[in-house]
């Protein structure tokens, strides 16, 4: 019985066929047959193919009229008769000698579906690359088929020819895409891949622009990012979507002006039904042609009911700082946005600045109401916001003039339910980043932050400590409507962290601008921090948080960073609630926590579990602030004594320099005297005199 039927649809192939055929031949496995189907070839294949077929018995050549490299194959999977199926492209070759050895002997003992190998790039020259898009494989190992990644390189794996015949998987009839939405299909029907670390095959790359130089390919492409999304439309394939509808949008770019109405054309009809991602597309068009009047034309950017992105302000006595705070965002570079204004309840002028911003800009809406809190006015907001986007700004602080355009652009390229930006801090009217908050850059490293998302499962950190404040932060009014529950707290403080937690658990899809774009001011006294009062309603937040980690089923999974959460707030504002009533919340608090969730040598958590007099407790709490605090400025003169004294001796060295420069400069000096006073210089004058005139 044949082991393995390794299928060659050939057109035109006659410089690369017998380098190609040869490495099938080399192979160690030997109960293999290599079906080559010629796709009504004009050049030399057809003679090629028939002599290799008298030398060897197990090549079979086959022909067909012209017709596409997906009806060839389909034809030689019709006559294979291998237990398993594997590809070979005609200008390609297989790397290692054993490769397919491997991958049958691991096939057979596993009973697999598929197993897959490794694959590299290879050039005219025959010099090898890595290829990067996929997972290079280094143990042999059982893998989900989800975790394959992108549904590309089909090539590298066998196929049980069973599974092929009994759900009837044949390329479809596409002339440009049919290899992904053949593997995509296989994926969706098998339960694991077994992978073998080797080095099977090597892909002569081409251009895919290239590729599609014809409107009916182009058409083909764009269908069959369809077909892949359609066969991974189980939930579990959400990953691998999201990565190839990044290779969808790029293809815009890789069809630039020439192709780019085609691909438009050809999306248009394709997702007819799918307003959301023709939407998407259409946007990612635009922008990727904003500078190209002619090509923004075939996108009507203004055709909407509601703005792109709602902006909603709660406002409660700030009047101090909100022109600025709205002058900002009126100003942005990117205009299609409505300003939500929710007057609090103020008691200064800040409801007729905001009536006078209403009369002079459209976008401004104001919403006068009771005093209820930041929570209530917010949720107000939210329920008269209609933008695609949700951004929540606070009325004290200031945004960079194109913050809306750049965390838009890329919220619409990496099609995001929530956009992270970089925040620094305003300190007696001065933007700097003494303190700096959303450091994802620090977490996630080496990442092109613009076409990359994640969730908590790939950074847990996002969840309790890069910072609960929603204004640097960019929301998909979509994600946040599938809940019911997506609003704020009302009546306590620090309403915004249950939000925070929530969202950040159920995005799906997180980017990151690597930029500070948000000014947070530290010196407005009436906010949350620097009111004592607001301090103790940590516990109520605490509780609430435990709560939704316990509904989401997540509890167990974020144990030990929401306990790390709770000591660190409660620790945190103990000293500026400044009250026993807060003290014996704590002790009760803490008094349930696991030790082994308590962070070693934490002598301020000791000092609340040990301590039961609060007078006592804040003295010895005191004393520990400052000793950290004299630890702090003792490191601080010391690095900058040892700062001063490399510049010491970095100026005792310059002082050497400078002496020497003396010393050279006064001879010189002297030099150029005695040589405007020697003979030879005064009998060359006229000399000199005659050469500078001519």
């Amino acid at each position: 019985m044949t082991k393995v039927s390794i299928i060659m649809p050939v057109f035109n192939d006659a410089d690369r066929l017998d380098k190609s055929i040869n490495t099938v031949i080399n192979q160690t496995l030997k109960d293999i047959e290599l079906i080559c189907v010629n796709d009504g070839s004009s050049d030399d294949s057809l003679e090629i193919l028939n002599e290799f077929a008298k030398e060897h018995e197990f090549i079979k050549v086959l022909s067909q009229e012209n017709q596409g490299s997906g009806k060839a194959r389909n034809y030689g999977m019709s006559e294979a008769t291998g237990e398993y199926i594997g590809f070979l492209d005609a200008d390609d070759i297989f790397v290692d000698n054993s490769a397919l050895e491997e991958l049958y002997n691991v096939a057979i003992k596993n009973n697999a579906d598929m197993v897959s190998g490794n694959i590299k790039l290879i050039n005219d020259k025959d010099e090898f690359s890595p290829f990067v898009h996929l997972d290079h494989y280094t143990e042999f190992k059982k893998i989900k088929p989800e975790e394959y990644g992108i549904p590309w390189s089909f090539y590298k794996n066998i196929f049980k020819r069973e599974l092929l015949v009994n759900e009837q998987i044949t390329f479809p009839d596409l002339l440009r895409g049919q290899d992904p939405v053949f593997l995509a299909e296989i994926l969706s029907k098998i339960n694991e891949i077994y992978t073998v670390p080797i080095d099977l095959y090597a892909y002569y790359y081409v251009s895919g622009a290239n590729q599609c130089n014809t409107r009916k390919k182009r058409f083909d492409h764009m269908m069959h990012y369809k077909m892949v999304f359609d066969y991974l439309s189980d939930p579990k394939f959400d990953k691998i979507r999201h990565q190839f509808r990044y290779e969808m949008v790029d293809f815009i770019r890789m069809m630039g002006v020439e192709g780019g109405k085609d691909i438009l054309d050809a999306t248009r009809e394709i997702f007819k039904d799918q307003p959301d991602v023709l939407r998407n597309f259409e946007e990612n068009f635009y922008f990727y042609h904003e500078k190209n009047e002619e090509m923004k034309k075939f996108v009507d950017f203004n055709d909407r009911n509601n703005p792109r992105i709602s902006v909603l302000i709660p406002v409660y006595n700030v009047s101090e700082f909100l022109e600025n705070s709205i002058d900002s965002l009126l100003n942005q570079t990117f205009s299609d946005f409505e300003l939500i204004c929710v007057n609090d309840g103020s008691t200064d002028n800040s409801l007729e600045i905001l009536n006078d911003f209403s009369k002079r800009d459209s976008r401004v809406k104001v919403i006068n109401k009771e005093n209820g809190g930041c929570g209530s006015a917010r949720n107000r907001a939210l329920d008269e916001a209609k933008g695609d986007y949700i951004y929540l700004f606070d009325p004290d602080d200031q945004i960079e003039l194109d913050a809306f355009e750049k965390t838009y652009k890329n919220a619409i390229y990496n099609d995001s339910d929530i956009v992270i930006f970089k925040a620094n801090v305003i300190e007696n009217n001065k933007i700097t980043n003494s303190r700096t908050y959303f450091n994802l850059d620090k977490l996630l490293k080496n990442k092109n932050f613009k076409r990359y998302s994640f969730n908590y499962h790939d950074v847990k950190e996002i969840v309790f400590d890069i910072g609960y404040a929603p204004w640097s932060k960019l929301y998909k009014k979509e994600f946040l409507d599938n809940y019911e529950d997506f609003r704020f707290d009302v009546g306590i403080a620090f309403d915004d962290v249950p939000f925070h937690v929530k969202s950040m658990i159920r995005a799906q899809k997180i980017s990151f601008v690597n930029e500070f774009l948000y000014h947070y001011r530290l010196d407005n006294l009436n906010s949350v921090n620097h009111t004592s009062s607001n301090s103790i309603g940590i516990f109520k937040i605490i509780d609430i948080v435990e709560e939704i980690l316990k509904n989401e089923g997540m509890f167990e999974e974020l144990e030990s960073d929401f306990y790390r959460f709770v000591i660190y707030h409660v620790l945190y504002y103990i000293i500026i609630a400044d009250s026993e009533e807060y003290f014996v919340l704590a002790k009760e608090r803490f008094s349930g926590i696991d030790e082994k969730f308590v962070p070693k040598d934490n002598v301020k958590f000791d000092l609340v579990l040990n301590i039961d007099d609060y007078l006592e407790f804040k003295f010895e709490y005191l004393k520990i602030l400052y000793e950290e605090t004299s630890d702090k400025l003792n490191k601080n003169i010391i690095k900058l004594t040892k700062e001063n004294e490399k510049i010491k001796k970095k100026n005792k060295k310059l002082e050497k320099n400078n002496k020497k420069l003396k010393k050279q400069n006064k001879k010189l000096k002297k030099a150029n005297k005695s040589l405007l006073n020697s003979k030879s210089w005064k009998l060359t004058e006229p000399l000199r005199k005659f050469k500078k005139n001519i």
